[in-house]
């Protein structure tokens, strides 16, 4: 005796409703939850504090969440993330790198040869690390291995460093008040930029490539177009010797004032927001953003 088709049906949809973990067809396995490395979420801003050997934490609010890390360090003056989130500091008085981890474990010297009064540092796309010394700027593999002098012609008592998109380097000379640039293979490019400076510390660059520098003796943040056209004073208020700089997803300006232990926040437009940070520092020179998913302005 043949069953109407109705009636099948019906009966189907019955025994599911009752059985509900019942499912039709292949099973589709859930989502997996993406991976980032600590504070990857939260965006928490770094600061190196040279005279105390230590490297202090801040959220994306200004709360000071305390030490990062506290060995290993001996006079940390630049900050950098690599892409898997761990963080890199130059140790002035004792020419070393030291590495942490998301979590801030000292995993060690990262780099320790060819470096004298190390300031600044930047990483490349294939995660080489630079690091500015007095009048060269020395290379290591992601692994840590010395690749020799990067670029040694056209630099005077070198600070900061950074990377434009294009992978060209630019070098702050505190010693004759002037921005270097050289190709991604370390061709000395001649000078960039040299007006408007007085003292020129450690640079970084906004989404459009514009170049960001602290004026660590005239108290002011110079920038300049792509092409090094001087756009005069981006910021001129609230800042006493400013040393590190870096740039939150959003494109705020965020300064560390070594002079009065603090951190000056300021918007993508230069309008003065600010104390972002107030305590737990004493000299603070070098800053970093933990690494994001969203655009990162350097």
């Amino acid at each position: 005796m043949s069953v109407p088709l109705g009636t099948i049906v019906k009966a189907s949809l019955a025994f599911l409703v009752l059985n509900p973990l019942i499912v039709l067809g292949p099973a589709i396995a859930p989502a997996q939850a993406h991976s980032k490395p600590a504070h990857t979420e939260s965006q928490n801003l770094f600061v190196a504090n040279q005279t105390t050997n230590t490297i202090r934490e801040y959220s994306p609010s200004g709360v000071d969440l305390g030490d990062f890390a506290t060995t290993g360090l001996n006079g940390p003056t630049g900050l950098a993330f690599d892409k898997h989130g761990n963080l890199y500091a130059t140790n002035i008085n004792d020419n070393t790198v030291r590495e942490f981890s998301a979590t801030g474990v000292d995993l060690g010297s990262f780099a320790s040869t060819g470096l004298m009064s190390p300031r600044g540092l930047a990483f490349d796309h294939h995660g080489n690390l630079y690091v500015a010394n007095n009048t060269w700027i020395e290379k290591f593999s992601p692994a840590g291995v010395d690749l020799g002098a990067f670029a040694a012609t056209g630099l005077n008592v070198a600070r900061g460093i950074a990377f434009d998109k294009m992978g060209s380097l630019y070098a702050a000379n505190l010693g004759d008040n002037t921005i270097r640039k050289f190709s991604r293979n370390g061709v000395d490019l001649g000078t960039f930029a040299a007006s408007g400076f007085l003292a020129p510390a450690l640079i970084a660059f906004d989404r459009r490539d514009n170049l960001y520098v602290t004026n660590f003796g005239g108290n002011t943040i110079r920038e300049f177009s792509r092409t090094g056209v001087d756009l005069g004073d981006f910021a001129a208020t609230g800042l006493n010797a400013p040393a590190g700089l870096a740039f939150d997803q959003r494109g705020n300006l965020y300064v560390s004032n070594r002079g009065d232990g603090t951190i000056r926040k300021f918007s993508s437009c230069g309008t003065d927001l600010g104390y972002f940070a107030t305590s737990g520092m004493v000299t603070p020179v070098g800053l970093a953003f933990a690494p994001g998913d969203e655009h990162e302005d350097k």
